[in-house]
């Protein structure tokens, strides 16, 4: 419907007048074909009879990317069963044609080229099966984070995950708080002794959390020197973050809206808010490299003497204290034979983005696995 409606044993339905680019007059010109013709069954069929004017590719666009269709997929059984991230991206490649589609049968209709004997009904049935055989046209998946990405720029939240949710394991192994448990500490009263002449004093000397930052606010010190506030947001809430200088200048360039970061720093808290003093920023994707004991590499034979070479040399640019290890996948008539090797040893390395990256060049993608 046009607002936000209760619906009794469910819940309340999204208002489609607050998906972002969609009008109120495309939204009852959409709920009049539905009720004159009943539930909508395809995209085609309900671009025969929808005022076009009212509802253009921009609509459709948003209505797409906020999840509105994916209902199409219900008893079609080329559709259905379906994940939203493999068919909104078809529904969104078939707006065009099935915007063409209709306009085309509407001139038609007004033309007088339409059945002029048959009867409404007749014609109903005739419209609803010609359109529901007309295939949406293939279209790569989209990424979660793509998915997520519409629904937040349409709906004004993430609504079939949140991007943070891909990493609730590695945060929760990292010993991460969330946002919701940051909040929980303002229902406790800090002691006595925790407030000094300059305020407020940390409640943990050494908080991590990870989330997408939302938004952010450049400021200045006195000195001139460059800093941050913004805005932290996991699926439970947000928080505040203030990087001051020395913070800042290690991570400025991370610091933008929809960036997704691990923060550490003090977690501190006055009578109306909690934030975190910001000691480090980094990617959450470097949580991984936190948390690796190993750094496992496979090797598919044949492999020749410069392979483990060029292996040797990135490992020497990469000292650290974690083990690695090589996989070798031999061939065999029967079976592919794996040979564990553990090179601790002789190397220990240090995980990063960096490693990870000059070992694939070397042995292929997706052949290294931080362990």
């Amino acid at each position: 419907q046009l607002r936000f409606t209760v619906e009794p044993g469910t819940g309340v339905r999204f208002g489609l007048t607050a998906i972002k680019n969609v009008g109120e007059g495309a939204i009852a010109s959409l709920i009049e074909v539905r009720t004159k013709h009943g539930p909508v069954r395809s995209i085609h069929g309900l671009c025969e009879d929808l005022d076009l004017r009212q509802v253009n590719k921009r609509v459709f666009e948003s209505l797409v990317k906020a999840g509105a269709f994916d209902s199409l997929a219900q008893g079609d059984p080329a559709l259905e069963g379906l994940a939203p991230a493999v068919l909104r991206p078809r529904l969104l490649a078939a707006i065009d044609p099935a915007c063409e589609h209709g306009a085309r049968l509407q001139r038609d209709r007004d033309e007088g080229q339409a059945q002029l004997f048959a009867s409404p009904s007749a014609g109903d049935a005739h419209r609803d099966s010609a359109a529901g055989s007309i295939p949406l046209p293939d279209a790569p998946e989209w990424a979660e984070s793509v998915q997520l990405a519409y629904e937040k720029e349409t709906l004004g939240l993430y609504w079939s995950g949140h991007p943070v949710d891909r990493y609730a394991p590695e945060l929760k192994a990292f010993g991460a708080r969330s946002t919701a448990e940051c909040a929980d500490l303002q229902t406790t009263r800090p002691r006595a002794d925790a407030w000094g002449p300059g305020g407020p004093k940390p409640i943990e000397p050494d908080t991590a959390i990870g989330g997408i930052v939302s938004t952010c606010r450049q400021l200045k010190t006195r000195k001139g020197e460059r800093m941050a506030v913004f805005t932290l947001e996991d699926s439970q809430g947000g928080v505040e973050v203030i990087a001051f200088p020395e913070a800042y200048r290690k991570a400025a360039g991370l610091i933008e809206p929809g960036t997704l970061l691990l923060v550490r720093g003090k977690l501190e808290r006055d009578d109306e808010s909690v934030r975190i003093l910001a000691s480090e920023i980094l990617p959450i994707e470097r949580i991984l490299e936190r948390l690796a004991h190993e750094v496992a590499i496979r090797v598919r034979m044949p492999a020749d003497r410069t392979v483990f070479e060029a292996l040797g040399e990135i490992f020497a640019r990469h000292r650290g204290d974690r083990r690695v290890s090589i996989e070798i996948e031999l061939p065999s008539d029967a079976r592919r034979l794996r040979v564990r090797a553990d090179l601790s040893a002789a190397f220990r390395v240090q995980p990063s983005s960096s490693l990870v990256a000059e070992v694939e060049q070397v042995v292929g993608q997706g052949a290294v696995t931080l362990r």
